[in-house]
């Protein structure tokens, strides 16, 4: 999953931007694992949204350049039944892309609050 989003590098310089939305995620719940603003870079852990039917982790990780991308990181809860003990029924499995309704209520709210910030989404299609 990524989004690009727009900023005007006259007004703002690199890490400024960065910084903000560091902030705002930190304010979101995410936990920054690696910052560093000399090359406009952040990676976040996996934050938990649990809704009752299954885990499902998000990480996220930022590069500010000319643009912003942000690129989403997915796991989720898998059921495994008939396989090995009980307690292995359920696991965690990496996948490249989340199904559209986990991206929605993830990924996609993400997309929409970093919007709300000041910074838009740059649509790519023709």
């Amino acid at each position: 999953m990524v989004a690009h989003f727009a900023y005007d590098s006259k007004i703002k310089s690199k890490v400024v931007v960065l910084e903000e939305l560091r902030v705002h995620l930190e304010g979101s719940g995410f936990n920054i694992k690696e910052y560093a603003p000399e090359d406009a870079f952040l990676f976040t852990e996996y934050k938990l949204y649990d809704w009752g039917t299954g885990r499902r982790l998000l990480a996220v990780a930022i590069h500010v350049n000319d643009k912003i991308t942000i690129t989403g990181m997915g796991k989720m809860d898998v059921p495994v039944t008939n396989i090995g003990p009980p307690e292995d029924l359920l696991k965690i499995k990496e996948v490249d892309r989340l199904p559209y309704e986990i991206q929605k209520r993830t990924f996609f709210t993400l997309v929409q609050s970093i919007n709300d910030i000041g910074y838009k989404t740059i649509d790519h299609w023709p």
